[in-house]
């Protein structure tokens, strides 16, 4: 007994030792963070062309609108041959086009001398400049050979030999005019260069030098499905080389999942940006305070610093008014939670952590996960000499082959799986008849019913506010373990969320099913029981809180969110800033405050199930950590909504069910033994 108490305070030793170190990586963290609140607003300047020819206003005067509204900077893409042509800029044909016109015009010199052949274009240029770049970038995608210069005074003429629908559409460098264009009316640029067909370090030169050309700009995002040198990984490591020889920070945009941008994001990870959007098929459909709510939610909750904003295109009677009027709102409702706005913020390196600093909290995630052995299992001295020996050894060997961040995704994984589960275990006596301190409160209680009520609620905060220190020790570790450029922007994911969720909850049931059933599963002599009423309830509403628990689990769900629900997500979310999360406050913790009236009851029908749904509020809160692009005060705050409203309904609960217990027990004459 000596020994093993000695071996605890060790173990708690190493955790507060674990604990500091948490607390110098989040203090650094923290106001890391508290410096990255500005947020770019940004359009498309081809967008903003076709509203404002939809509109029959003329581009100027809606680009000073825009600007007056607070949006900052104009999205560039580069020309293509059908964006040149809506411009007035070239004329192209193709074969078919050309000798359909051939059938009236092939009496005139000037169209006698083309002969189409299947399987042409033909390109009429205006200005010298414009036919420079869009020869050169034709002959480095396209290739030499198929490309044919013409001579067609007073224009500029190509012959290409490709379909049109793929040479419509293929990049051919950024117009001067619109840079110039953006720049003069105070706007910032930001490119968007595609991907190159014929893919190579002398292309990707090429397109950095036409990058260059444009002179200062705020920023670089990929157009497209795949980034500029998809897919070889040595030419994305270039385009990344390119990226921090030039200092272009540049976006990575949210769920859209292009091919190649974890590459370069690892690679300059200290430029990458979170970019949010909602696609055109989106904004033709969604409400605009659903909208709004999500950008604002994009910047407090997932670190987003560049909103690139899409206008409506329909559904408003006065279509410019309402995209001014929807601008104007980001940026108020930006600034109201503590934004500004302008060239977007970006994480300075904070990549990697003291690997002292590291290896601490990895001695701290051990000493409670051989704790919860010591809880489940009894181990023995020896044992545990082993287990710490093999943690060590594994850690260093992954230290010393650089896989750290393997490493770190095992250790904030064990973090999660742990100290739930250690929470719970380590105050069972909270939960489980015997001599835990709800037994001694009923003996030593006073005879009347306020202050057996009182001394129920005050047990139950204790025990209450033991499950919640206890994970939050786990919370801290996971958080300080990820805090580093690659996670906080979500280029590298905490790893194993699903198994977070599920473990504990199945080692919690499995461990206090033994507990009740004195170290028997007795699982045989349960199915043989007659099938009650009670049971079919069980069965059901354990089938129903899982199939719920399962949706709702990930950012996707096959459930959808009820009307009421949602609304009461926004009332929490613009009440308290830092929405808690529902399973937690109102399902987790006031399940766990009837768990332990229970106890002080001596009421043992469906206890362990309802200590199995208690145990998803300190699941619910470790997990809140593993999202680490969420700012870590903001998760803070999150957490501290969901403690003091899950006590307050917890207090709710406990009071309800005193009384009807008392009532029902007096009703029917019931004795307790």
């Amino acid at each position: 007994m000596a020994r093993s108490k000695k071996a605890y305070s060790i173990y708690i030793f190493l955790i507060v030792v674990a604990l500091t170190a948490a607390g110098i990586i989040l203090y650094q963290r923290s106001k890391l963070e508290s410096n990255f609140t500005q947020v770019e607003l940004v359009m498309s300047l081809n967008e903003l062309r076709a509203l404002a020819y939809q509109e029959g206003i003329e581009e100027i005067e809606l680009l000073n609108k825009i600007k007056s509204v607070g949006i900052n900077s104009l999205a560039i893409h580069e020309d293509t041959l059908e964006s040149l042509s809506l411009a007035g800029r070239i004329i192209y044909f193709s074969d078919k086009e050309l000798t359909k016109l051939f059938f009236f015009l092939n009496s005139i010199d000037f169209f006698s001398r083309f002969s189409p052949q299947p399987g042409e274009i033909f390109i009429l240029v205006k200005e010298e400049d414009d036919y420079l770049r869009i020869k050169e970038n034709l002959e480095r995608q396209w290739g030499r050979d198929k490309v044919i210069g013409l001579d067609l005074l007073p224009y500029k003429g190509l012959k290409v030999k490709g379909s049109e629908e793929k040479l419509s559409t293929l990049g051919l460098g950024f117009s001067e005019k619109d840079i110039e264009l953006a720049k003069d009316m105070g706007f910032q640029v930001i490119l968007r260069p595609g991907n190159l067909i014929k893919i190579n370090k002398e292309n990707i030169d090429f397109k950095f030098k036409e990058i260059g050309k444009a002179g200062d700009i705020s920023g670089i995002i990929f157009e497209g499905e795949a980034v500029l040198g998809y897919p070889l990984k040595e030419n994305l490591i270039y385009t990344a080389e390119l990226l921090k020889k030039g200092g272009y920070p540049f976006g990575v945009i949210e769920f859209a999942g292009q091919k190649g941008i974890e590459v370069i994001a690892k690679e300059a990870s200290e430029l990458a940006v979170r970019v949010h959007s909602i696609t055109k098929e989106e904004m033709d459909i969604i409400p605009e305070q659903k909208a709004i709510d999500r950008w604002i939610r994009a910047a407090k909750e997932r670190n987003v610093r560049i909103f690139y904003l899409k206008p409506f295109t329909k559904n408003f009677p006065d279509l410019l008014e309402a995209n001014l009027t929807y601008l104007e709102k980001i940026g108020k409702d930006l600034q109201a939670a503590g934004f500004t706005t302008g060239r977007a913020s970006r994480f300075p390196a904070y990549s990697p952590q003291p690997t002292v600093l590291i290896f601490l909290l990895i001695l701290g995630v051990m000493a409670g996960g051989i704790t919860l052995l010591k809880k489940i299992f009894n181990l023995k001295n020896p044992h545990e000499y082993v287990l710490w020996s093999l943690g060590i050894l594994l850690s260093l060997f992954f230290l010393f082959f650089q896989q750290e961040i393997l490493l770190i995704k095992l250790m904030a994984l064990g973090a999660a799986l742990i100290f739930p589960t250690l929470a719970i275990l380590a105050n069972e006596n909270y939960f489980l008849s015997g001599d835990g301190a709800m037994e001694k409160a009923v003996n030593t209680s006073p005879g009347n019913s306020t202050s057996s009520l009182l001394i129920i609620i005050k047990e139950a905060l204790k025990g209450f506010l033991g499950i919640i220190l206890i994970t939050f020790m786990g919370a801290l570790f996971i958080a300080a373990l990820l805090s580093n450029n690659k996670f906080m922007l979500g280029l590298e994911q905490f790893s194993g969320i699903k198994l977070s969720y599920f473990l504990p909850l199945f080692l919690v049931l499995v461990v206090i099913w033994l507990k009740v059933n004195k170290g028997k599963f007795k699982i045989v002599e349960n199915i043989r029981k007659p099938l009650l009423i009670e049971h079919l309830i069980i069965m059901v509403f354990f089938a129903v809180f899982l199939v719920v628990y399962i949706s709702r689990s990930g950012n996707f769900s096959f459930i959808p969110v009820l009307g009421i629900e949602e609304k009461v997500r926004l009332f929490l979310e613009k009440t308290l800033v830092a929405r808690p999360r529902n399973k937690e406050f109102l399902i987790g913790y006031p399940a766990l405050f009837l768990a332990m009236s229970m106890n002080f009851l001596r009421v043992k029908e469906f206890k362990i199930l309802i200590i199995l749904i208690g145990t998803v509020g300190p699941v619910t809160l470790i997990n809140t950590f593993c999202h680490i692009h969420t700012p870590f005060l903001f998760s803070l705050l999150r957490t501290f909504n969901g403690v003091w409203l899950g006590m307050l309904l917890g207090i709710v609960v406990i009071t309800v069910f005193y009384y009807l217990v008392k009532i029902f027990r007096k009703k029917y004459g019931y004795e307790q033994t």
